[in-house]
């Protein structure tokens, strides 16, 4: 804390509280049963609240608590009023007024230091506004760091005076700084107003403001009016003596001082010389005690070293009964009569009233005891000076132990060494072993067990590796680039230990040149004295080095780098070269990322220079790496490139194209920075090649890549991506694989399931994968006809397909008289054995065959129509019942009418078709076909390349 409280220690013989008691160095808060509560000298603190009295304030609240507890301590049924003035300026006040050690307390601690800048300010004001709001006797403490700057108004000067005189009030000025000389007018003034009051001036530095604190100690624990002045003098400097008569009976005198005072004698009655109690004795003051002085003329002598003041009081005691024993005393503390009376004075290392007394903690206040060297150790009623760990205590010193001398006074691991120092020792593990000294163990990291690039981390009993790559810390500061020479920060990185990496505007690695000074944000400017490592060299030493005071590496240090997959680098940094402040590490702003880089990309190092190069997740090395992203739609199939990849190979992704570079779909995501090729799913469009199995249909297509010219030379180098979907083959799929399917279509609009196409075709066999082909489907006399029917798109998902009338005509209108029912009602005409209903209100789609047949008379072709519907599956079964009983969905449900035609049926003998007057029905116009299954197996990528070389 400071020695603020020593000067407090000099206050707290006066001061007494009724709600605090000293114990130790903690104060206890507790009631105090008093009968009667004695009238005390009440205390005003008139406090300089200007900014240059904060350093002051954390002393001052520190010792002001220690205060007023000793005083209650000593006195603790004294009852007085505790005033508190703030002066600055240009304003004084205000005035805080109680009568509670503890709210007192509270004035003290909220007090703010702000404001001022010329250095006198307006003590004269604030001392007659303390004078107005104290009652008489009290005790008035000015704490200025300032002269006053109102010394010169003789009115508010003569009416200080006039309540100087009418209350009795003693002003002591405590001033721990100085606006020009102690001989100027606007600090003398101090000198005379304490005069008047029986005050002091004490000049006394900040670390030992706590000691004049020990006159308020003695002087506030007492009664109001228990006290008389019997001598002050004002002198210079000098020998000096004064004479003053002692008539009445007092147990003490207190003879206080201020100024520098080399030697003083105090001459009683017939001239004998008193032995003097010293309570303070320092260069700007002190104060000492005398017990029962005699009746007479007594004599001060005093040799000064510059002007002084004295003062000396006469004291009765507090504890003092003419019909109390010393029976009545505390066992620590000693009895005495005085003129017929008996006085109990708690011993030395006690505090009370006599009739209570505790031990003080000495050691609990620096200012408290006088252990310069050591440490303060209490004990009851004392206090002892001890030595601290590591030394022993040698007559009046204390001196260093040799720990190291024998093992018994250390606790050093048996393999460790042992070295001593000035009050303490070390311990230190052998080379190749890892620990504190005081556990020492094989350190495994030395054999590199994490092998090139990984940093090995010992711990006690273990150890891990740790790839700096992904741990590391970021550093994102613009004013490390060593083309800032503006943005002056005064930064220091001697506190950076560990591994990093830079990022930002500022550039992402250390200038491998000399950096100038006064850049990077600091005073020294720190760069690499050397080259970066390649990926291949893992982790390597490397020499940094601070430009100052012309040298381009004044000092120097070792760190660790490691290039990074992906071109940036980590450093691993121990603070600064030789640890020393200002200096900072700096970046090279040529390596700045640039914010041109598109989404896939990032700026980094590559092949020795900095770019927008593909991000890590993206980064290739060979045509062969390329991975664009496949979908298999049920209308198309398409691919998905990264244009940061073609651009790392040349390609020039705005000449792409298909097999058929007259068709296809191209389509930029720049917030990806992709591009997507879209091919159709239809037998001969956009090149499309088509193969089947047993099972699936699969597409392929080619997209083909021209390599782009570098300056002004060019290789005719080209690359192809062939790319395919495999759908499992059924109904939709086999209408897809074929030029010109034989099938006709419609649409429907259903509410909330979005637009929705029916299907009618007629395939070949009983799988329905192989589809008729052309603009009518002929068909052998001997052979089945097999129908399917089936709905694409939209939200179908909780309808099924209804085959509600399905029946043929020799004609293409489907109200011609001449019908032939296949499906009626839902149900299959069973008066013709060949008909088969396979699949019919279970999915979405239907399916029945029959034998082919014809209408009597001279036809040969037939068209088939059905009236289907949609049932909503989630309301009811939608399976027709053919037993009979007509089915309830299949009445109720919406019809939609789909046709296909014709069919021709072929002659058994001329195995060609019988001419017919029938017209032909052709699918829709603007119908090319279904794109895409209901449901996908699954599909595969196929990526080949190809480079011709011209």
């Amino acid at each position: 804390m400071g020695n603020v409280a020593m000067y407090l220690l000099y206050l707290t013989f006066i001061f007494p509280s009724t709600m605090g008691l000293f114990i130790g160095d903690t104060t206890t808060y507790m009631e105090t049963s008093c009968d009667v509560q004695t009238e005390s000298s009440s205390l005003t603190y008139l406090v300089d609240t200007t900014g240059s009295m904060y350093d002051d304030f954390l002393e001052l609240k520190t010792v002001n608590s220690w205060l007023l507890d000793r005083v209650t301590a000593r006195f603790p049924c004294g009852v007085r009023q505790y005033t508190m003035v703030e002066f600055n300026d240009p304003y004084v006040g205000p005035v805080r007024i109680t009568e509670s050690k503890k709210v007192f307390g509270d004035f003290f601690n909220s007090l703010v230091a702000t404001g001022g800048g010329d250095c006198p300010e307006l003590a004269m004001q604030g001392l007659e506004l303390a004078l107005q709001n104290s009652p008489p006797s009290s005790f008035i403490l000015v704490l200025t760091d300032a002269s006053a700057k109102d010394y010169y108004k003789t009115t508010l000067i003569n009416n200080i005076y006039s309540l100087i005189s009418s209350t009795k009030s003693q002003i002591f000025f405590l001033v721990t700084g100085l606006c020009g000389t102690m001989s100027d007018r606007d600090f003398l003034i101090y000198r005379n107003i304490a005069a008047a009051s029986f005050g002091h001036v004490f000049q006394v530095s900040l670390s030992d403001l706590n000691k004049v604190f020990n006159y308020l100690d003695f002087t506030l624990s007492r009664p109001s009016n228990s006290s008389e002045r019997l001598f002050s003098g004002e002198y210079t400097a000098g020998n000096n003596s004064g004479t003053f008569p002692v008539a009445d009976n007092y147990t003490s005198l207190i003879i206080t001082t201020d100024g520098v005072i080399y030697s003083i004698r105090v001459l009683g009655p017939e001239s004998i010389e008193l032995q003097l109690k010293k309570i303070i004795s320092e260069t700007w003051g002190s104060m000492y005690v005398v017990y029962n002085p005699g009746h007479g003329i007594w004599t001060i002598i005093i040799y000064a070293g510059s002007q002084i003041s004295i003062r000396v009081e006469g004291f009765t005691a507090v504890n003092i009964s003419s019909t109390a024993d010393c029976s009545e005393c505390h066992p620590n503390a000693t009895c005495e009569e005085s003129f017929g009376s008996v006085e109990c004075r708690c011993r030395d290392g006690f505090i009370g009233d006599g009739f209570t007394c505790s031990d003080i903690d000495e050691c609990a206040y620096s200012w408290t005891n006088n252990c310069s060297y050591g440490i303060c150790q209490n004990t009851f009623g004392s206090y002892t000076c001890g030595c601290q760990s590591g030394f022993t205590l040698s007559g009046s010193a204390c001196i260093d132990v040799n720990e190291c001398v024998r093992p018994e006074l250390n606790r050093c691991h048996s393999s460790a060494s042992c070295i001593n120092y000035y009050g303490y020792y070390s311990c230190v593990c052998p080379s190749g072993y890892f620990g504190d000294g005081f556990h020492c163990e094989v350190d495994e990291c030395r054999n590199g067990p994490c092998g090139l690039g990984n940093e090995c981390k010992k711990s006690l009993g273990s150890y891990s590796c740790s790839d700096p790559c992904t741990n590391h810390t970021v550093l994102n500061e613009p004013w490390r680039s060593t083309s800032n020479m503006h943005d002056y920060r005064y930064n220091c990185d001697n506190s950076k230990n560990g591994w990093y990496r830079f990022i930002g505007s500022g550039g992402v690695r250390m200038p491998e040149t000399c950096s100038p000074e006064y850049g990077c944000g600091t005073d020294a400017s720190v760069w690499l004295n050397g080259s970066h490592p390649r990926p291949s060299d893992g982790i390597v030493n490397r020499t940094v080095c601070s430009s100052w005071g012309g040298s381009c590496c004044l000092w120097s240090s070792t760190i660790q780098i490691k290039t990074c997959p992906g071109g940036y680098h980590v450093y691993k940094l121990q603070g600064t070269p030789s640890n020393m402040c200002i200096l900072s590490y700096c970046t090279d702003p040529s390596s700045a990322v640039n914010d041109s880089c598109e989404a896939d990309e990032e700026w980094k190092l590559k092949d020795g220079s900095y770019g927008c190069y593909c991000k890590d997740k993206y980064a290739i090395t060979d045509p062969t790496d390329i991975r664009p992203d496949l979908t298999c739609d049920v209308h198309d199939m398409s691919v998905t490139f990264q244009k940061c990849q073609l651009k790392s190979l040349h390609l020039n992704a705005s000449s792409v194209t298909l097999t058929d570079s007259s068709c296809f779909g191209f389509h930029e995501n720049p917030s990806a920075n992709t591009f997507t090729i879209t091919s159709p799913l239809q037998a001969g469009s956009c090149g499309v090649q088509i193969t089947k199995n047993g099972t699936h249909a699969i597409y392929k297509n080619t997209v083909h890549f021209t390599v782009e010219s570098i300056g002004i030379i060019t290789r005719d180098e080209d690359m192809d991506v062939t790319f395919f979907c495999a759908y499992p083959l059924d109904m939709l799929i086999s209408l897809n694989t074929v030029i010109k399917p034989f099938y006709s279509s419609i649409n429907i609009s259903v509410g909330g399931t979005g637009q929705l196409t029916a299907y009618m075709a007629l395939y070949k066999d009983s799988s329905y994968v192989t589809p008729y082909e052309g603009s009518q489907a002929v068909i052998s006399s001997k052979s089945m006809m097999y129908l399917g029917v089936f709905i694409l798109g939209g939200d179908t998902s909780q309808f099924v397909l209804v085959l509600k009338n399905c029946y043929a005509t020799p004609s293409a209108n489907p109200s011609d008289a001449v019908k032939y029912y296949i499906i009626e009602d839902s149900c299959p005409n069973k008066q013709d054995s060949t008909i088969r209903v396979l699949e019919n209100g279970v999915s979405r789609k239907g399916r029945l065959s029959l034998q082919i047949f014809r209408f009597i008379g001279n036809y040969n072709s037939i068209y088939l129509h059905c009236a289907i519907s949609l049932c909503d599956s989630t309301t009811g079964p939608c399976s027709p019942s053919c037993t009979g009983i007509r089915s309830r969905n299949a009445a109720a449900d919406e019809t939609y009418q789909i046709k296909l035609g014709p069919v021709v049926r072929e002659d058994p003998v001329t195995n060609a078709p019988t001419e017919s007057t029938a017209p032909v029905t052709t699918p829709a116009a603007g119908s090319s076909g279904p794109h895409g299954p209901s449901v996908l197996l699954g599909f595969v990528l196929l990526l080949m390349f190809q480079a011709l070389v011209a």
